[in-house]
């Protein structure tokens, strides 16, 4: 390797190091005593990727976690977390639970950052400076950092990986070397079942986005779309066959842990709150450095009740002012060219389309048609979240348009290049982390007892001494109680009726312990399971367990 070679490659690393202390600047600073998430869907995800970590050591069953025992099956009630197990049970060599956790998430902002570069720079050939440029803002983007409380969101890091394996198969086909053609395409049904099995929204997400451009592709065509869509098929049915054929092989194990779970549970119902205001596309939150005067400006404006409705939690998923402008622009620019490049032209079509269906508008959404008419739509309660998605294929389209102006640019004027990169980051950059998971807190369960002899499973009233309101009355009877029992079942390898999820078992009934009907409630399950050894924790009790010998009887 050249010595210029070696620069470019320490000058991206050197990038890649100042972007993770950015997102990680909390973590890192403070000994890892936060991490990203919180009380509730925190310690859900920890506990899930315990259960990876018991399997992949030979002590558990991959699509049965601890919890809402004695159902079967329970894997489905929530995202699987498969990918991430694999890499947390890596880290769980050396750190405990809550650093892995923390870790686990660098490692796939790594993989966001090194394969978007590679996507721009190596698969789409495009100029250097934009590729590091678009890893940079993929990987700050400060509405993944905002959203970053649901560890789901970091799967994205898959979506460049995905693209790269879907273009160098689609160009080795047209090359006519067939079977690398199938390799890669191999892969790319690999990654896609994994990826269903670990994090679900993100997946669905890529494969609607992958249907929108079939679909605007199609319309290309005009009224010989049936004809080109056959012609193509059957130049490539081959590797079509083989891409498709390893899909469905691939996707069984998904298929058998949430098909069961969907008939039973239904799915979500269409949530009209759910989906994006006008406000939404550019509401960045009032922790951006650069926007967020304008979040801060209407909580002071609006009444409370309608700001909180409104604009904060799940729609604080938004882009920066700029950046929103110039996709926009670009989006305009390449649909009003006829004679445009046709690939950019129906990429920008797609974009727009699927951004357009999440739009609300008073009482009305067209998702409401995707929710009934598209398989899957209805595993997405926060269609919210494709703002998210759309971090990278907004990215792409930008530097496609732009990419020529911002390399010349570069070329002529070094010092205007770099302020013009500089303003695109800064934007990008959130002053307030969502990093809500306390290290200690969490790791203070730990120290309670394991259960006494003759426990076969057990139920939690209280796992902490105090505990302070979790966000509401409502989520406090629902969460703390809950996940502290399952996680402590993935760490004592004992099953418990508890848990919060996703989607609950039909006769769950574990809400609000410190309700005086609470234990009739557990004991009500346990005879109707007919538990056997079940066992009491109150860690406010002098005497934290108690047996309740055999329930079933």
């Amino acid at each position: 390797m050249t010595d210029k070679g070696w620069m470019r490659h320490i000058v991206l690393v050197g990038i890649w190091a100042i972007a993770m202390m950015l997102v990680f600047r909390v973590q890192i600073f403070g000994g890892f005593a936060l991490g990203f998430g919180d009380r509730g869907d925190g310690i859900i995800e920890i506990s899930i990727l315990e259960h990876w970590h018991n399997v992949l050591t030979g002590n558990g069953v991959w699509n049965l976690p601890l919890y809402f025992h004695p159902h079967g099956n329970t894997l489905g009630y929530n995202d699987g977390y498969l990918l991430y197990g694999i890499v947390y049970s890596f880290w769980r060599i050396w750190f405990d639970p809550f650093v892995s956790d923390t870790l686990n998430i660098m490692v796939f902002r790594t993989i966001g950052f090194f394969a978007a570069y590679a996507l721009v720079a190596r698969t789409l050939r495009w100029e250097r400076p934009v590729a590091i440029l678009v890893a940079l803002l993929f990987t700050l983007s400060n509405n993944l950092l905002v959203q970053a409380t649901h560890a789901q969101i970091a799967s994205i890091a898959l979506l460049p990986v995905v693209a790269m394996l879907v273009l160098e198969a689609a160009r080795a086909e047209l090359d006519g070397r067939r079977w690398r053609a199938r390799m890669l395409g191999v892969s790319c049904a690999a990654v896609m079942a994994a990826w269903l099995l670990t994090t679900y929204y993100m997946a669905w997400f890529t494969l609607f986005f992958a249907l929108l451009l079939l679909l605007c592709w199609l319309g290309t065509q005009g009224r010989g779309a049936g004809r080109a869509a056959m012609a193509l098929i059957r130049a490539h049915f081959g590797t079509l066959a083989i891409c498709g054929g390893a899909f469905v092989l691939f996707v069984l194990p998904f298929l058998i842990v949430y098909l069961p779970k969907a008939r039973e549970t239904g799915g979500h119902g269409f949530i009209l709150s759910y989906t994006v205001t006008l406000f939404d596309p550019v509401n960045t939150g009032p922790g951006n450095l650069v926007w967020g005067w304008i979040s801060r400006l209407l909580e002071a404006l609006l009444p409370s009740p309608f700001y909180q409705k409104l604009f904060t939690r799940e729609h604080q998923s938004g882009f920066p002012l700029i950046l929103f402008a110039l996709a926009m622009i670009a989006a305009w620019r390449v649909l009003r060219r006829p004679g445009h490049d046709q690939p950019m032209r129906i990429f920008a079509a797609a974009i727009l389309i699927g951004w357009a269906l999440t739009l609300r508008i008073w009482i009305v959404s067209p998702w409401i048609l995707v929710h009934y008419l598209v398989p899957g739509a209805a595993g997405l309660r926060v269609v919210l979240r494709y703002q998210l998605f759309l971090v990278l294929p907004v990215l792409l389209l930008v530097a496609g348009v732009y990419r020529a102006r911002f390399a010349a640019l570069a070329r002529s004027t070094p010092a205007l290049a770099g302020i013009v990169a500089l303003v695109l980051v800064a934007e990008q950059v959130n002053l307030a982390p969502p990093t809500e998971l306390d290290r200690a807190g969490s790791l203070a369960l730990d120290a309670i007892p394991a259960p006494p002899p003759g426990c076969t499973s057990f139920y939690v009233v209280a796992a902490r001494r105090s505990e302070p309101l979790f966000i509401d009355p409502v989520q406090h009877a629902l969460y703390p109680h809950n996940v502290d029992a399952m996680y402590l079942a993935q760490r004592w390898r004992i099953p418990t009726p508890n848990g919060f999820s996703t989607f609950n078992p039909p006769d769950w009934n574990f809400a609000a312990a410190d309700a005086a009907d609470y234990d009739s409630r557990a004991l009500a399950y346990a005879r109707a399971h007919r538990l056997t050894g079940l066992c009491r924790l109150d860690m406010r009790d002098a005497r934290p367990w108690r047996r309740l010998g055999v329930a079933g009887a």
